[in-house]
């Protein structure tokens, strides 16, 4: 199993790799959703040759909803990665998928619709597409994690660790909400330490409003500390999402999952770091179900 981050930085790149992490996922925000940090194509290029140089993996977030509009620089940007040669295209439109299929670059495709892969055949299809793998719907437990692992033959992944989006609306809610306070400031946009707060409800949600609408996520990060022993025979990448963080964040991160694979009381030693954590992270929906299903 490999471990997957998103970096914040070209500089943090070097850190993280010798921190142990193995596979890093960047990408533009023309093309991506959610991302720690939008990279320039200059910047994608300078990090595949750092990446390359440190004999790690790059994925390139494409996870963007597209539209026809957006396909004539779909069709530019996966020119433009196919010179990269890059390990992985995370994607969520099936519009990416006959696009890329194109190019023949369907080889190197991981799907993502983040609620959508939710069985094993769901693997079995895609196998037969020939891409390259999938990421487990965040949203699902660990023992169907665990039954979908078992009978596929294609790379699997998880969101494992870090903010769990739950809301997208291509709305700019938090702009309407500024328009009807009369709010003249617009430097709301793209600022990232807003919370959603209901009357009814104890959490608060971090939301953002970026380009490509509003996003609201879980008032808790998700951790799988007391899980990646047994998640580490199972899967082929876990992703450590940094969203709302920073880079000393993802460090320590990594290095808290490595010193629970390395240790020879594992169970002690992901007990004593996840009650660390019990404030402001939890479990997910690793061991319950939620209320949401797909039909």
């Amino acid at each position: 199993m490999k471990l997957a981050v998103t970096p914040f930085n070209t500089a943090s790149i070097d850190i993280l790799s010798d921190a142990g992490a193995d596979i890093f996922i960047i990408g533009n925000e023309q093309y991506a959703n959610r991302l720690v940090h939008s990279f320039s194509m200059e910047e994608i290029t300078e990090i595949n040759n750092i990446i390359k140089s440190l004999n790690k993996e790059i994925y390139i977030a494409l996870n963007l909803i597209v539209h026809n509009d957006d396909l004539p620089k779909v069709i530019e940007f996966l020119h433009f990665v196919m010179e990269l040669n890059v390990d992985g295209i995370i994607f969520g439109d099936l519009g990416v998928y006959n696009l890329a299929k194109n190019l023949k670059m369907e080889n190197v495709l991981i799907y993502n619709p983040e609620t959508l892969n939710t069985n094993y055949y769901d693997s079995v299809f895609w196998d037969k597409k020939g891409i390259k793998g999938i990421t487990i719907s965040k949203e699902i437990t660990l023992k169907e994690i665990d039954e979908i692992s078992k009978k596929t033959t294609i790379n699997v992944s998880i969101i494992g660790h870090g903010h769990l989006n739950m809301f997208h609306s291509r709305r700019p809610l938090i702009g309407n909400f500024f328009k009807y306070t009369h709010d003249k400031d617009e430097s709301y946009s793209e600022k990232r330490d807003f919370k959603l707060i209901e009357e009814i409800r104890d959490e608060s949600y971090p939301i953002f409003q970026d380009s490509h609408g509003t996003h609201i996520f879980r008032d808790k990060a998700l951790e799988s500390y007391k899980e990646i022993n047994f998640l580490k025979n199972i899967l082929d990448v876990f992703i450590i999402d940094g969203i709302f963080k920073d880079t000393n964040y993802l460090v320590k991160t990594v290095n808290n999952y490595l010193e629970i694979l390395e240790s020879k009381n594992h169970e002690e030693k992901a007990k004593i770091i996840s009650d660390k954590y019990k404030l402001d992270h939890d479990s997910g929906f690793l061991y319950k179900k939620t209320v949401y299903v797909k039909y």
